[in-house]
């Protein structure tokens, strides 16, 4: 369904990685299924960086809107990896959800603001 709103928004890739497994006693990694959403990209302020968890308060963070539901660090759990995002030519993961979800007959859009912090692929 296209909202007024998606005009903000620009088309970035979703990465889902699969399960990862234990082969010959080597972890590896499950692989990665990439999809394209809409969402607008926003930088955090400073108060929100504040709020932050201290190891992630290094990182490159943004906020991210968008109506898809994306699986997040605290939602991922010990048998699923979290969703990563890529934008601005880096890869993000995306570690936490603050849901808006009025649901009311208003054409106000119900949508999700993620939390996605940089990477550091080196």
């Amino acid at each position: 369904m296209s909202t007024p709103f998606e005009f903000f928004r620009t088309t970035i890739t979703l990465r889902r990685l699969s399960v990862g497994s234990y082969v010959n006693g080597v972890w590896v990694e499950g692989s990665p299924t990439d999809s394209t959403i809409t969402a607008s990209i926003q930088p955090i302020t400073g108060e929100e960086m504040q709020e932050l968890p201290e190891a992630r308060r290094e990182s490159e963070t943004y906020n991210m809107y968008t109506s898809t539901t994306i699986l997040t660090v605290q939602q991922a759990g010990s048998n699923q990896n979290p969703d990563r995002v890529l934008f601005f030519g880096k890869e993000f993961e995306v570690f936490d959800v603050r849901p808006w979800q009025n649901n009311t007959n208003f054409t106000i859009v119900n949508h999700y603001r993620y939390f996605c912090s940089r990477i550091d692929n080196n």
